[in-house]
């Protein structure tokens, strides 16, 4: 039964993106930009996994949704790792 919601969930997935772009296209609001700036702002496909999985499962630790860093903060990371990885010389 669990793997049978997990499926219907899969096709859910499905018919939101087609729906998220068709939706996307046509809904603007009054200055003309998208109502929806993300996927997850229109369904929260983590959210269904563990809503089933939680049902069925006694021990379900939820799946964390990951937040995406900012373009900066991928950049300051990458430097911090170049820079340990390429000490200055003669720097103590």
């Amino acid at each position: 039964m669990e793997s049978y919601e997990l499926k219907i969930v899969n096709k859910r997935l499905d018919m939101a993106t087609q729906a998220f772009f068709n939706a996307n296209v046509q809904a603007v609001d009054n200055d003309g930009k998208s109502i929806y700036k993300h996927f997850d702002d229109f369904f929260d496909y983590i959210s269904a996994i563990n809503d089933v999985r939680s049902k069925y499962e006694p021990n379900y630790v939820p799946i964390k949704k990951t937040k995406k860093k900012s373009k900066t903060d991928a950049l300051i990371d990458r430097i911090n790792t170049y820079k340990k990885k390429h000490p200055k010389k003669g720097a103590n």
